[in-house]
């Protein structure tokens, strides 16, 4: 299923197999959970294939909730983070072929949900022929899994002295999801390379470590963890950070490398603009611009 061709083209493969199996187990449970719209399912229609199918997030809504299949929030992310970086493929974004190493390391652990998948969803109760493609599919994604794990394990192992020794925060890169990203200036991650603007990775990193998104953020209400650095003055001062070596930080900047725990920072009392806990002896905490 995903043994040849560029590693841009197997992952948009995978995921497209990922997606048509989320399908194969919504139609198991109903034909018209398949239809985007329930309001607009028909039969005649869907046998035909004239409709407009679910989106992979609105696949796993469905059958998590509708189907009360069980998948744990690791996989949720993995599968979502699959989808994403086919996305960014689709579309020319950052991360294409010449960005091998964050796409091996998105697929990897993605495979290994999908093989879960598969044995705890589609395999039983499977009638005899939609179990020979299962067994094929079964057996190719284990065999790019093994492949994939080696390399990734491999190259972890050799970064963990340079990790270890860091005097700066590492957290999670918000493109492979490997924690090797150094808080160092704008950033970089030692695995993957991955290193853009800083606002650029801020954002990443908010919207796929924190899991809270900017559309989320504007149509629900709620406050993002990203705001203007007190230092640079860039929006790339992250909150919330976790930082996982052994510099800890609750707040890094992806632009001047900035970083600091709760008690240095507090808000303006006025226009809630982040700002150093020095107060200067003033009773308030008081932004410069609301002085």
């Amino acid at each position: 299923m995903v043994a040849s061709g560029t590693l841009s083209t197997r992952h948009c493969t995978l995921s497209a197999s990922f997606e048509t199996l989320l399908k194969a187990r919504l139609a198991r449970e109903h034909w018209s959970l398949v239809v985007a719209d329930l309001r607009e399912a028909q039969r005649a229609k869907y046998e035909i294939g004239d409709f407009k199918s679910v989106t992979i997030d609105q696949a796993l809504d469905r059958l998590v909730n509708i189907a009360n299949v069980t998948i744990s929030d690791k996989d949720l992310r993995r599968i979502k983070g699959l989808n994403r970086v086919r996305n960014q493929v689709a579309h020319f974004a950052l991360l294409s072929d010449n960005n091998p190493l964050a796409i091996k390391a998105t697929v990897a652990p993605a495979m290994e949900a999908l093989l879960r998948f598969i044995e705890r969803e589609l395999a039983p109760g499977a009638p005899d022929e939609e179990r020979r493609l299962i067994s094929r599919t079964y057996r190719s994604v284990m065999e790019q899994v093994r492949t994939i794990e080696v390399m990734v394990r491999e190259l972890l192992n050799s970064l963990k002295p340079a990790i270890a020794e860091a005097d700066i925060p590492v957290v999670k890169c918000p493109e492979c999801m490997q924690d090797t990203f150094l808080l160092e200036g704008k950033g970089r991650c030692l695995f993957c390379s991955y290193s853009p603007i800083g606002i650029v990775s801020a954002e990443a990193y908010v919207e796929n470590v924190l899991g809270k998104s900017r559309y989320r953020a504007v149509k629900h209400g709620g406050e993002r963890p990203v705001s203007n650095c007190h230092w640079c003055g860039e929006e790339a001062l992250v909150h919330g950070l976790q930082a996982t070596a052994t510099v800890d930080a609750a707040h890094g900047c992806f632009e001047c490398g900035y970083f600091g725990d709760y008690q240095d920072l507090e808000r303006c009392t006025s226009c809630r603009e982040w700002m150093s806990a020095d107060r200067d002896g003033l009773t308030d905490v008081i932004s410069t611009n609301c002085r």
